[in-house]
């Protein structure tokens, strides 16, 4: 190993070289009678570091700690994107016709469907924001309920509907109350 070291450092640019073998070759540890001094205990051995139900709490906050934003983001999604689909992506006529259906006046529907955009817009930009209040899930859970009761009652058809569009609510309700758990007002895992 000296002699690599030693041609190593001749030609440069090697991470190894005969400073580099000589610190390896000194070792990484120390006596520990200054560290027991300082603690007034013998130093823990590393697996007495974190017991093991501290452990598992650990791994539950670190999985959560990329899980919940994650899941923050695509309820996010689904409230702005059903804004945007609602201001005009899908046929306004058509709106139109499914609050008709639904027992809106014609009169009342550009109030009701502009007005559901935006207030789901506003739902979806709120998620995003880096402070949020916990009554925020509370209220997207709430009005998700309000609209399954109204079409569930107008629209009774959409619950065998293909694509399951009522269906999806519920895993929907899941995940914000899911948020609402794990998420407190100042952020994340702060309970």
């Amino acid at each position: 190993m000296r002699t690599v070291a030693r041609t190593a450092g001749v030609m440069g640019g090697s991470l190894l070289d005969p400073e580099t073998l000589g610190m390896l070759l000194r070792g990484n540890t120390s006596d520990p009678d200054a560290t027991c001094q300082i603690l007034g205990r013998k130093p823990l051995p590393v697996e007495g570091f974190i017991s093991p139900r501290d452990k598992a709490a650990a791994r539950t906050k670190a999985r959560l700690s990329w899980l919940l934003p994650t899941l923050r983001l695509s309820v996010a999604s689904v409230w702005i994107g059903t804004g945007i689909v609602s201001l005009g992506i899908y046929p306004i006529r058509e709106s139109y016709a499914l609050l008709a259906h639904s027992g809106v006046p014609a009169t009342l529907a550009p109030l009701a469907l502009y007005g559901a955009a935006i207030l789901d817009l506003v739902l979806g930009f709120a998620t995003l924001a880096p402070r949020r209040a916990r009554s925020l899930w509370l209220l997207q859970i709430g009005l998700i309920l309000v609209y399954s009761v109204i079409i569930s009652v107008a629209l009774p058809e959409y619950w065998v509907h293909p694509y399951g569009p009522i269906l999806k609510n519920l895993p929907l309700v899941v995940a914000i109350w899911i948020l609402y758990e794990f998420e407190a007002d100042s952020g994340i895992l702060d309970r």
